[in-house]
């Protein structure tokens, strides 16, 4: 398939990817002449725009290289179909923020993105940011295509309130400890105790199964050299945990009013850090109440439990004429601690470092906001999805072939696994 084809190709399957609107455009970065600006795209989200306003400003006022004009990414039906097109048209940008593991495979293969590891400042970058085990989760064939920005944990949200009036003082940390809880709390009428699954949509595979199944296999990767490899006791027990918890009624089959943690419908479920916001400013009273535990498994190990990152990262396009230039401005931003904490304090995302615990200057953000500490205490064992160019496909897949049978009961674990991972692997085998 020729790359405008494959291109066109891709453009179609990112349609149906809506995000939200964006903001206005910097004339400047359309206005400028190539080679003599570093035109860089930013996510559509007002608050990581107010991050790069800043910085980008100090860069431009500093004279320290060649000036940088922002915009957010334009606003067609999704970020990644604004990226295709102005490949396709020969408009792309030289950096572009907003890009998860899926897409930078897709846009890999097309050629289109420079490997970051051999810039010059790369392992320097690395060691300050204490980054070498997650961007490890990174890698694509001993390359790294993507400079990760940010990393979500998706951490279990537990009503404490709740727990202590069931005589627990804990959070439930392994299978039979949500069993238990679970036993409980439906005692009471029309009470469960976990919400187990998110949505019907292909996305949430990764608050359910996937963040489980990193869990339950230590971190292990659900698909390795292109194909499926969660057909295993991990991907087992993950599946026979949720046959159990559905069957015996332990959790709704869906959940389409208000929040069920607001509600005390259920004692437990899956959130990410971006839910603190959210709960301060519409349920405060709930938050007050909340406890955060790691991803639940079937025996507790040692050390801190995998989990997923929702997380997304940088890239460099390969056919920029200032790749150099572009690289120093980034390096000169993600090198200097304040402007990690100013991605802080103005996203509440946890920026991709390994020091978040340890290095002084995040400990005053922390120490106020308990909460998002819990999560940047993970941020070094949470992975992201899996790198492979049909996403969407795979964990489509992933639902209706085993997710969603389990939870009607009309498959059992084992062949549910089976039959999701032989489907995967013809998907795979489409795109190899």
């Amino acid at each position: 398939m020729t790359f405008m084809k494959k291109i066109s190709h891709i453009i179609v399957i990112f349609s149906s990817l809506l995000v939200g609107g964006c903001s206005g455009s910097d004339q400047k970065a359309k206005a400028a002449p190539e080679g003599k600006v570093i035109r860089l795209w930013v996510a559509p989200d007002e608050s990581q725009e107010a991050f790069w306003k800043v910085v980008v400003a100090r860069w431009n006022e500093s004279g320290l290289g060649m000036p940088v004009a922002f915009e957010t990414i334009p606003a067609v039906e999704s970020s990644e179909k604004a990226i295709l097109t102005a490949l396709v048209a020969g408009n792309a940008p030289d950096i572009s923020t907003n890009i998860f593991s899926g897409f930078a495979t897709q846009l890999v293969a097309l050629g289109q993105l420079q490997d970051l590891s051999v810039m010059a400042g790369y392992p320097e970058l690395i060691a300050h940011r204490r980054m070498e085990k997650i961007i490890q989760g990174w890698d694509q064939g001993g390359k790294k295509y993507v400079f990760p920005l940010y990393s979500n944990p998706t951490l279990i949200w537990w009503r404490m309130d709740i727990l202590q009036k069931l005589g627990i003082d804990d959070v439930p940390r392994t299978y039979d400890d949500v069993y238990k809880l679970s036993e409980k709390y439906a005692a009471l009428d029309q009470k469960y105790g976990m919400q187990l699954i998110t949505g019907k949509n292909w996305y949430d595979r990764w608050y359910d199964f996937i963040s489980l199944y990193y869990a339950a296999s230590g971190g292990a990767p659900y698909i390795t050299d292109g194909k499926a490899s969660y057909d295993n006791a991990a991907g087992l027990s993950v599946l026979t945990f949720m046959e159990t918890i559905f069957k015996r009624e332990w959790t709704a089959l869906d959940f389409e009013s208000d929040d069920p943690l607001t509600t005390g419908l259920v004692v437990g479920g899956v959130r990410g850090p971006w839910s603190i916001p959210f709960f301060e400013r519409l349920y405060p009273q709930t938050l007050e109440k909340i406890v955060v535990g790691p991803m639940i498994v079937l025996r507790e190990g040692q050390g801190k439990t995998f989990t997923f990152a929702d997380s997304k990262g940088l890239v460099l396009f390969k056919n920029s004429k200032v790749k150099e230039e572009a690289f120093a401005f980034l390096s000169w931003v993600l090198s200097q601690d304040e402007y990690s904490l100013l991605w802080l304090e103005k996203t509440s995302l946890p920026p991709a470092r390994g020091d978040l615990m340890e290095n002084a200057i995040f400990r005053a953000f922390y120490d106020t906001h308990p909460l998002a500490r819990q999560y940047a205490a993970y941020v070094d064992v949470a992975l992201p999805s899996a790198f492979i160019e049909n996403t969407i496909d795979v964990q489509k897949t992933m639902g209706y072939e085993m997710v969603e049978p389990v939870k009607f009961g009309t498959k059992a674990p084992k062949d549910a696994l089976a039959d999701a991972v032989r489907r995967t692997n013809k998907l795979l085998d489409t795109v190899n």
